[in-house]
Formats: structure tokens, C-alpha cells, sequence
């Protein structure tokens, strides 16, 4: 309340109800008060939205290599999982059609890491890991050992993934 209103004793319930509410300078105040801790917060938001971003990738690319895996034994054949890291896209292809036609199908999405997680890259050095009907990893040919540490990182946020020779997925 303003100062008028404390010796409220000589006025009238009319000139009182003048004195009700905040003025114009407590409004800026209170204003200037949330836009300094917006200003803030808003860094703190995108650093926690980045690792959550770099996160995500990393946990689709652990989906991924689990769907190829998965799709080689439902299919009985060859899954490949091919990381094309200088595009930073991955995807799965196995062999869905007759038997001896070797027609080679996407099975789910291409991910593509820049445009669905907000700039994330990748860095691998395998191109295509392969699983077996049995849903073992092997290499050879045209597949790539699974010795692998795949890398996802989006400005200072870094996470990683290693894959061993047998297959299995170790987040770091």
C-alpha cells in the first residue's frame, strides 16, 4: 500500500477504495525480478536439455543394435546394423525375401542424428556390424568387427557406448 493509505483515519471509504492494488513501479519491480531469473535459468535449462539430447541418441543407438540382433533371429538370416557416422545416421537391413534372393530390407527407421536429437554427432570407426541367424556378432566380409566405442556429443556433452566382440553394449 502507499503511504497515503496508512493514515487512513481522515478518509472516506471512497477516497480508501483509491488506495487498493500495487502501483506501476512495484509491477516493473516484480517484472524486472523474473526476467533476472530467467535470464538466469535459461543456460542451466539448455545444458540440462543437451545431455538429455546426447542421451537419447546414445539410447537409440543401443535400440538399434539390439532391433538388428532381434530381426536377424526372427528372420533367420544375416542383420546387418550399418553407422554411417560422417552423416550421423544408423539403421538396420536384413534379408526379408525368399530364401537365396537376397533382398535386403530397412527394418524400422533410419535414425538420423542431427535433425531428430538437436545437433548430436557420432563418431565410430565400424561401418556395418552383422549378427548371425543365431543372433550372434560376427565379422568378416563386408562386416566390420564389434570391437567397437560408437561416441555421441552434442557441444561440451559426451557419451559413449562400447560394443564388444561377442555383442554386448557397456554404456560409459
Amino acid at each position: 500500500m502507499s503511504g497515503r493509505c496508512l493514515a487512513a483515519v481522515r478518509y472516506t471509504p471512497r477516497q480508501l477504495e483509491c488506495c487498493r492494488g500495487i502501483t506501476i513501479l512495484e509491477l516493473a519491480m516484480a517484472m524486472l525480478v523474473i526476467a533476472v531469473l530467467l535470464g538466469l535459468s535459461l543456460p542451466l535449462a539448455s545444458a540440462v536439455a543437451g545431455r538429455f539430447k546426447v542421451g537419447s541418441a546414445r539410447d537409440a543407438f543401443i535400440n538399434t543394435y539390439a532391433r538388428a540382433r532381434a530381426a536377424a533371429v526372427q528372420y533367420g538370416r544375416e542383420g546387418r546394423l550399418h553407422v554411417r557416422a560422417d552423416l550421423g545416421e544408423f539403421w538396420v537391413e536384413v534379408d526379408t525375401g525368399v530364401p537365396g534372393a537376397m533382398r535386403a530390407d530397412t527394418i524400422g527407421r533410419v535414425v538420423a542424428l542431427a535433425s531428430e536429437y538437436g545437433g548430436v554427432t557420432m563418431f565410430s570407426d565400424r561401418d556395418t556390424l552383422c549378427f548371425d541367424a543365431r543372433g550372434l556378432a560376427f565379422a568378416g566380409g563386408a562386416c566390420d568387427p564389434h570391437d567397437a566405442i560408437i561416441t555421441f556429443s552434442r557441444w561440451d556433452r559426451v557419451d559413449t557406448v562400447q560394443l564388444s566382440l561377442g555383442g554386448t553394449v557397456v554404456r560409459r
